[in-house]
């Protein structure tokens, strides 16, 4: 009888240990996993059980905790993939040429390697382009593309205009690249905060941005500003664009998105900064699953 009792009592007890494991459940604490590609290792953590995937792609100088309310939020809904890019986060820092394609590379090796169908993309910032040519090389319109606060270039078909609209973005490259690179972080960085930036999110920038080495920082730019990466061609998939709504987003921004994406629904959020999805997590996160779930 005792025995028995003792079971019971073991089982319950399991029972209970692992039910307050599971809702303790962080980005911090979930084990890591890597994937070899080009001889180093591709940081990727993943976690959920939900039949749609979403794949999270970060931007220039982050790392994978960018998406840490976005994983609190989906970690009970869907199966999550948060992918620290090559150069970034715990990603290895080798002698590599750090571009958009080795980026979209790392990220379909992984989906391939999980074996997902028809992952949905989530890209923050620069993870917009790799999100395009991760789309590019799966050759799917399956997939979901949901793109918040990316960058986009509309490269001009005038000949002299292509020419100074090009200088212009390797003046802006160029200054990543050289003794004042740190310096120049820094300003950039300040770009992105303001008075109303909460202060978790100015400490995730500070903290993270401004320590990405300057190889992977210079090359990423420098591969982010290719005309290569930002032709004509549209994307059939099913796309949502989140901007923050602010004096230099162009006022023709869901137009030109539309010529690319087809397929688009266009939000524009007030009283945030590039990091919206950090600086107002639970509307993002309501908008998103909105749109995946329609």
């Amino acid at each position: 009888m005792k025995n028995k009792i003792f079971k019971i009592l073991s089982i319950i007890l399991f029972l209970f240990i692992t039910s307050c494991d599971l809702s303790e459940k962080t980005i911090d604490n979930i084990s890591s996993n890597y994937i070899t590609l080009n001889d180093s290792k591709v940081h990727y953590k993943e976690y959920g059980q939900g039949e749609k995937t979403l794949i999270f792609i970060h931007g220039w100088g982050c790392d994978l905790n960018t998406w840490k309310y976005q994983f609190d939020y989906f970690k009970d809904k869907y199966h999550l993939v948060l992918i620290d890019l090559p150069g970034y986060g715990q990603s290895d820092k080798v002698e590599q040429d750090y571009t958009i394609d080795l980026f979209a590379e790392s990220v379909s090796a992984v989906i391939r390697d999980l074996e997902i169908k028809k992952p949905v993309l989530v890209a923050h910032s620069m993870g917009l382009p790799i999100a395009i040519e991760v789309l590019k090389q799966l050759n799917t319109e399956n997939s979901i593309l949901i793109n918040i606060d990316g960058v986009y270039f509309d490269f001009p078909t005038d000949s002299i205009e292509n020419n100074q609209y090009k200088e212009g973005l390797t003046q802006f490259a160029n200054m990543f690249n050289g003794e004042n690179y740190k310096q120049n972080v820094e300003q950039f960085c300040s770009g992105f905060i303001t008075g109303t930036t909460p202060e978790y999110v100015k400490n995730y920038i500070l903290s993270t941005m401004i320590e990405t080495p300057q190889k992977v920082g210079y090359q990423s730019m420098k591969s982010l500003i290719d005309q290569k990466y930002w032709d004509k061609k549209t994307l059939k998939n099913q796309t949502i664009s989140i901007y923050a709504k602010s004096d230099e987003l162009p006022p023709d921004n869901a137009n030109v998105l539309k010529t690319k994406f087809p397929n688009l629904t266009y939000i524009e959020m007030d009283s945030v900064n590039h990091f919206l999805m950090m600086e107002k997590p639970k509307k993002v996160n309501e908008i998103l699953t909105e749109f995946i779930e329609k």
